[in-house]
């Protein structure tokens, strides 16, 4: 029998795990999450292989729409046919797609999330009694409930939204430019106001999720422990106290909340109006050209069918990266659950 001298990883702080950016760091977290997808690697090639399906259909409806509308401007209709049956077959091979991609990303994460619950509760009957002296019960629980939560939103969507909308931009800024290198640098005008915006949001959010992350813990482990010490509190008349408690306690989980609401209601508006602005540059400058017959009217269609393509992504990536801070610092949590070591040890063979 050996004894292993503790050292508790379980109650450090969400800010030094989420700013560790190390190689080292960032590779152990990929190391896990590999582990975890590692027995379904069939229905993880699938779930990629329908998502570059759905991502490169989605690129294709504005391209026709335009150039419809350039046959019917010029009276020669004999390829509309073939335009509306591409449009209509671009349209169900995206809900084929769609549904695979949803299917096989939500079936292999559930998976690897509930593998990660069942090792999770076994590596916790392993840990010494002293394990459970050092640490609250409510904080242990969360991280098997809300931290796995935090994991369930970043391998069920949150990677399909980044890979999809990574794609879908890079994509759209690419036949941007094939349409019409004018209107794309005409367009652009207005990403350096973009760009501010999102590091700015970018900066205050993460401080903001991780405030969240940090007093649903509190939450959770006040809320365990004052039921399962109710006898005590009852016995000893400490019910206002405790109720006194936890008001404070989902006071601080309120307003950590309320500042990503007003974030969210910051900067996801500007996103909107910057977007607006670029239509409209777009409508002015393109019509312009239109009306100099230096572009067809089907191509600037097709580039404002486009814009939305390319502005629509930079909201979802980030939101996604809020997700992402939060699923970081519960994987960073989880991982320090799982090297958590018995302070006592059977030797290597003996009988369990």
């Amino acid at each position: 029998m050996r004894v292993h001298q503790p050292g508790s990883h379980l109650m450090r702080g969400g800010r030094a795990e989420v700013d560790d950016w190390s190689w080292a760091q960032t590779r152990r977290r990929l190391a896990a999450l590999y582990r975890l997808a590692r027995p379904y690697k069939v229905q993880t090639s699938l779930a990629i292989a329908s998502l570059l399906g759905a991502t490169a259909v989605g690129l294709a409806p504005p391209y026709l729409v335009g150039r419809a509308v350039d046959e019917v401007k010029h009276r020669d209709t004999h390829l509309l046919g073939w335009l509306v049956v591409a449009f209509v077959a671009a349209g169900a091979l995206g809900i084929a797609f769609s549904y695979a991609q949803t299917y096989y990303t939500g079936w292999t994460g559930e998976r690897m999330l509930a593998d990660l619950r069942n090792q999770l509760f076994r590596h916790l009957q392993r840990l010494s009694l002293g394990f459970y002296e050092r640490n609250r019960a409510g904080v242990i629980i969360s991280r098997l409930t809300n931290d796995v939560e935090a994991l369930d939103k970043l391998v069920t969507d949150g990677v399909t939204s980044l890979v999809q909308n990574t794609l879908t931009l890079a994509g759209t800024a690419v036949v941007l430019f094939f349409l019409d290198w004018r209107l794309a640098l005409a367009s652009l005008t207005v990403m350096p106001a973009m760009a501010l915006a999102t590091a700015w949001f970018r900066k205050r959010s993460g401080r903001a999720y991780r405030g969240v992350r940090e007093t649903l813990g509190a939450v959770t482990a006040t809320l365990a422990e004052d039921i399962a010490g109710m006898r005590v509190l009852q016995s000893f008349t400490r019910e206002r106290a405790a109720q006194a408690n936890f008001r404070a306690v989902g006071e601080r989980y309120r307003d950590a909340n309320m500042e990503t609401v007003v974030l969210n209601g910051a900067y996801f508006p500007a996103v909107d109006f910057l977007s607006s602005a670029a239509t409209a540059v777009v409508l002015g400058y393109g019509g312009w050209l239109a009306f100099r017959g230096d572009v067809s009217i089907g191509t600037l269609v097709a580039f404002l069918g486009y814009l939305s393509n390319f502005f629509d992504p930079v909201q979802q990536l980030s939101q996604l990266y809020n997700t992402f801070l939060s699923a970081v610092a519960a994987l960073d949590k989880i991982t320090g659950l799982m090297d958590e070591e018995p302070e006592v040890q059977d030797e290597t063979g003996s009988a369990e």
